[in-house]
C-alpha cells in the first residue's frame, strides 16, 4: 500500500473557499467567451478578404473567331423594255391635218353690282301728330338699348318711340296724349316695365 506523503515544508497551502470557487468559474467563462468571439472575428475577417478576392478578380475576356465573310448576292437586274419610237410614215400614209384655232369666246360682262340698302336706322318711327303730351322715359346714349326699351314698352301696348336728342343720346318717349292727365296716368304702367326709372310729361313744341 501506498503510504501517505505529507506536503513538503516549503509548499503554501491555499485554501478553497466557496467565494474562490465562483471566481475561478467566472475566468474560465470569460476565457471561453473571448475565445469564441476571437475565432468569429478571425473567420468573419477571412470570408470578407475571400469575397473581395472573387470580385477583384475579373474573368479573361472571350475571344471570338472570325466567321466566314458574308458575300451580298446581287438580285438579276430586268432587262430593258424596248423603246417605242415614233412609227416612221409610208408612202399612202398622210399627216394629220392641224385643227384650227378655237377662237376665245368673249365672257359676258358682269352686271353692275348694286349698292347695298344702308342699314336701317335703330331709331323708332315717330308718332303719328295729334297730341301735345308725351312721357319721356329716358335717355341712353346706347342705341341698342334704347332700342330693346322701346319694343319692350310696345309689348305691354304702349306706344313707344326713340329719337336722336342733342350729345349723341336717343331719348325714349311714350305717347303723344292730348292731356297731361292721360299722360300722369300711363306712368304706373312705364315703372312695372322699368322699374327704377323717373318718367316725365313734357309738352310737344
Amino acid at each position: 500500500m501506498a503510504r501517505f506523503q505529507p506536503p513538503p515544508e516549503n509548499a503554501v497551502q491555499v485554501p478553497l473557499t466557496r467565494r474562490r470557487v465562483v471566481l475561478l468559474f467566472i475566468v474560465q467563462v470569460v476565457l471561453l467567451g473571448a475565445t469564441f468571439l476571437l475565432g468569429f472575428w478571425v473567420g468573419r475577417g477571412q470570408r470578407r478578404l475571400e469575397e473581395q478576392l472573387s470580385t477583384s478578380v475579373t474573368p479573361p475576356p472571350v475571344i471570338t473567331e472570325p466567321g466566314p465573310p458574308v458575300i451580298p448576292v446581287e438580285e438579276p437586274k430586268p432587262p430593258p423594255s424596248p423603246s417605242v419610237g415614233p412609227t416612221p410614215l409610208g408612202t399612202d400614209d398622210k399627216a394629220p391635218s392641224p385643227s384650227p384655232p378655237v377662237p376665245p369666246t368673249e365672257s359676258a360682262p358682269a352686271p353692275p353690282s348694286q349698292p347695298s340698302p344702308a342699314p336701317s336706322s335703330a331709331k323708332s318711327p315717330l308718332p303719328p301728330a295729334g297730341g301735345k303730351f308725351v312721357l319721356q322715359v329716358g335717355a341712353y346714349r346706347d342705341s341698342a338699348k334704347a332700342h330693346a326699351l322701346v319694343e319692350k314698352l310696345k309689348a305691354q301696348g304702349l306706344p313707344a318711340y326713340m329719337e336722336p336728342a342733342a350729345r349723341g343720346l336717343y331719348r325714349v318717349r311714350v305717347g303723344p296724349y292730348a292731356t297731361r292727365r292721360e299722360a300722369e296716368d300711363v306712368i304706373l304702367q312705364v315703372l312695372k316695365v322699368v322699374p327704377g326709372s323717373k318718367p316725365q310729361v313734357q309738352s310737344m313744341p
